[in-house]
């Protein structure tokens, strides 16, 4: 029991929001409910200013990351026909229970399943996926489930495994209860045709997860996949530095 709380507490970082927090009241952010073995969950959904929706891209924060953190940088961006689907994990901002691979897994199925009640009969749209750190395994795990035609990784790890050798050694390897493996799903939407476009980022000086887990990923297939190193960045600042790009991903992924 110690020893899968130890290892929750290592992995997931889980915040909430204040509780008078609710931008949705004030802006076009829509809230979407559902329900999952966990509990009660919720997602958010900003539709495009302006135009129907052609695209969806579903995003994914890092480990203590929260599904509403990325409306400071969505605010500036407005390329018509995009809406954005915003997802927290069990345990994360407003969503009861606790995550871990297999339930990130099933409450994501159930926020698409969501949005598929409330919109899909009048859309159907195109749809894409960005996820940060351990965003981007919920990220492959969403592309491997969904058809999408673009993939956007940041900071992504090859495995939990590979980072539990990297941090601590091999010896807690077969005591590591959460199983995140992004080679496997990676290899999936390669074989698809036709595959989806996939970038991977990694800044040059991650202190988080090495640089070299994502050439690694880039490496299963240099002719199918996009590989951006950025010079002197970190694990936290590759956001803020990478914005310029992602202005274009979204805009250009119509």
């Amino acid at each position: 029991m110690m020893l899968a709380l130890f290892q929750h507490k290592l992995i997931y970082h889980p915040r909430s929001y204040p509780a008078d927090y609710q931008p949705w009241e004030t802006s076009s952010l829509e809230l979407l409910r559902y329900q999952t073995t966990e509990g009660s969950q919720t997602a958010y959904y900003l539709p495009p200013k302006n135009g129907s929706v052609q695209r969806v891209w579903v995003l994914f924060g890092g480990n203590a990351g929260l599904a509403l953190d990325w409306l400071g940088l969505l605010t500036q961006v407005n390329p018509s026909g995009v809406g954005f689907l915003l997802i927290d994990y069990p345990g994360y901002g407003a969503c009861e229970g606790s995550a871990s691979p297999e339930m990130i897994r099933i409450s994501t199925r159930e926020a698409f399943q969501a949005w598929q009640r409330e919109y899909g009969i009048e859309s159907q749209p195109g749809w894409a996926t960005l996820g940060h750190s351990l965003g981007a395994a919920a990220a492959l795990q969403f592309a491997e489930d969904h058809p999408v035609d673009r993939i956007v990784l940041l900071s992504p790890f090859t495995s939990l495994a590979d980072m539990v050798r990297h941090l601590f050694g091999g010896w807690l390897v077969p005591l590591l209860r959460h199983h995140f493996e992004n080679r496997k799903p990676l290899q999936v939407v390669l074989e698809r045709n036709p595959f989806p476009a996939i970038l991977i980022v990694h800044g040059d000086r991650d202190e988080v997860v090495p640089v070299q887990m994502g050439r690694e990923l880039a490496a299963l297939n240099p002719g199918q996949i996009e590989y951006l190193e950025v010079p002197d960045t970190g694990h936290n600042d590759i956001l803020s530095k990478l914005w310029p790009r992602l202005h274009q991903e979204f805009a250009a992924s119509l």
